[in-house]
């Protein structure tokens, strides 16, 4: 009976040392998993620079959209080009937050909007760093002029204005010499005018040429733009369809096609014209001819008759 007691105690506890057992392996496995999934959101954090791209595409818009020339300081360049560069980069960020134009004060005289100075200023340095200044005052550029408000604070906006060429995709960012260097593909896009007459950009589609934005650490660690240059990345040349029998092999010939059947189709016409005018102008002379024979017939009898009396 000892026996049976002392077996089945034995039993018992050899039955919780294998549940404790299998708990701590579960607990070990599902510490595993956790871990390699911190692992693995850790890793992609690292590598997937999304975000920061975006980042740039939002910093960078303003000068994209106006696609200035390449420099190679940024003390070089028409202080004019960073202010409209900024005009439109706020008009973006505000339109791109979910805002619209409409909360900005209009100008009672030409509908334009106030931004006001205060908001261009912190875009110019948030781009350039905070030892970049601009003198206030209206400016001009190839086309627009820009009115600045003394008493408003602020810059006179036309929001039906067409200026955008491109929009910005981030390519890549990488450092080389102590710089950092973000490579932008300029994707070709229009304005459009919405129901209520406010400027708003359209869809991107591919890029057609790439730069490299050039940034350069500031004192406070923060990177600002300081010159442009061309990219060395290209974009891919569009494949040109092989020619067939049916099908013009490219724009020139559809269009010289095109003009020559309608050099045809007008020749045809002419041609067929000119039948029908020779035509008419054959009847038009036999008729002539026969009127005067049937006359001179007529006045013959006549003659007849009263030399038979």
């Amino acid at each position: 009976m000892a026996n049976y007691k002392e077996e089945h105690i034995r039993n018992n506890r050899r039955l919780a040392r294998q549940i404790v057992g299998g708990v701590a392996l579960l607990l070990a496995v599902i510490g595993l998993f956790t871990v390699l999934g911190w692992v693995v959101s850790l890793l992609r954090s690292v590598l997937d620079d999304s975000d920061r791209r975006k980042a740039y595409e939002d910093r960078l818009f303003g000068m994209v959209m106006l696609d200035p020339l390449a420099f190679s300081d940024v003390s070089s360049v028409d202080p004019g080009v960073f202010k409209q560069a900024a005009i439109w980069g706020t008009v973006y960020q505000v339109q791109n937050s979910g805002g619209s134009l409409d909360q900005y004060e209009r100008d009672p005289d030409t509908g334009s909007a106030i931004i006001p100075k205060l908001e261009i200023d912190t875009y110019i340095a948030n781009l350039l760093g905070p030892d970049y200044t601009v003198d206030d005052g209206s400016f001009s550029t190839d086309v627009f002029s820009y009115q600045y408000d003394e008493e408003k604070q602020g810059y006179l906006v036309p929001v039906t204005s067409s200026v955008a060429q491109y929009t910005p995709e981030v390519e890549k960012i990488w450092k080389a010499d102590g710089k950092q260097y973000v490579t932008v593909g300029y994707i070709p896009t229009a304005t459009n005018s919405s129901s209520n007459g406010e400027l708003s950009l359209t869809a991107p589609t591919t890029p057609t040429k790439y730069m490299d934005y050039v940034f350069t650490q500031g004192s406070n660690h923060e990177w600002y733009l300081s010159a442009l240059q061309e990219s060395e990345m290209k974009p891919e040349a569009t494949a040109t369809p092989a020619p067939t029998a049916n099908v013009p092999q490219d724009a020139q010939s559809m269009v010289e096609d095109q003009l020559g059947n309608a050099m045809a189709d007008t020749s045809t016409v002419l041609n067929d014209d000119a039948a029908s005018d020779t035509s008419t102008e054959e009847y038009t002379s036999a008729d002539s001819e026969d009127a005067p024979a049937e006359d001179g017939g007529d006045s013959t009898d006549d003659n007849a008759d009263s030399t038979s009396e």
